[in-house]
């Protein structure tokens, strides 16, 4: 299936790094063979991926909307032309067939196209005022670094269900693979990098990252889909400190 070093790898900070972690060994489902090995981030690794969010989030929020518009559509036009190749590799790590794999790549790249385009035009309303000298505003802000963490299922479409809207309203993001199918997703490195370096970061790993990621202070919003007992620790991690 290709050249396999360039979806074994994490990023960070817009550079493609070898994990130095646990060693995930990545199976097909349907053979029980082993496909590739990805290393996992280590602590650091993780520190260093939420430390290039924070450091891009800034600047990111501050490009205008349909400028990021412009570089999500481009993300969008990417992924089709990789269709063939990430359908492949999400067949060979989780199962499904490759139909419904292609059908999925396409999804993705419309949620991109989608968000754009709602990030382009969504940033406020005028409201109707309490007195007549008054001018109501409501003013749609980014909350800053957003973690997305993603079950093996759907490991593209609902990554880009939390992803693409992060990035249109102008967040930073630290994106965690299920260990299951973590290939994919780190797959999509060339698709993220005509973007500032920071704003997209791709890391692998089991429990321990995801945790990692939601019980970082410098982490503003946890976007998560999986069980609702792991649900509920990313919601005790977040809880103290109100993240969305």
């Amino acid at each position: 299936m290709g050249n396999r070093g360039h979806w074994t790898r994490l990023l960070i900070g817009g550079e493609l790094v070898a994990g130095e972690g646990d060693r995930l060994v990545v199976e097909n489902p349907a053979t029980e063979e082993t496909v590739a090995e990805v290393a996992a981030a280590s602590p650091e690794q993780v520190d260093a991926a939420i430390g290039a969010a924070r450091e891009a989030a800034k600047p990111w929020d501050d490009t205008p909307a349909g400028e990021r518009a412009e570089m999500l559509h481009e993300v969008a036009s990417r992924l089709r032309a990789k269709t063939e190749e990430l359908a492949t590799v999400m067949t060979a790590e989780g199962g499904k067939p490759l139909l419904e794999n292609s059908d999925e790549v396409g999804w993705t790249a419309a949620a991109f196209d989608y968000y754009a385009e709602i990030g382009r035009d969504s940033a406020g309303r005028v409201i109707p005022p309490i007195e007549s000298t008054q001018l109501a505003l409501v003013v749609k802000d980014p909350l800053g670094v957003v973690g997305c963490i993603v079950p093996w299922n759907y490991p593209l479409l609902l990554l880009s269900w939390k992803l693409a809207p992060a990035l249109a309203a102008g967040n930073s993001t630290v994106c965690k693979p299920s260990e299951v199918t973590p290939l994919s997703t780190l797959m999509l490195a060339d698709c993220f990098d005509h973007l500032p370096p920071g704003v997209v970061n791709l890391v692998a790993g089991a429990g321990d990252v995801g945790a990692a990621i939601s019980g970082d202070e410098r982490v503003d919003c946890v976007a998560f889909t999986g069980s609702v007992e792991t649900g509920k620790k990313v919601a005790a991690a977040c809880i103290d400190r109100m993240r969305g």
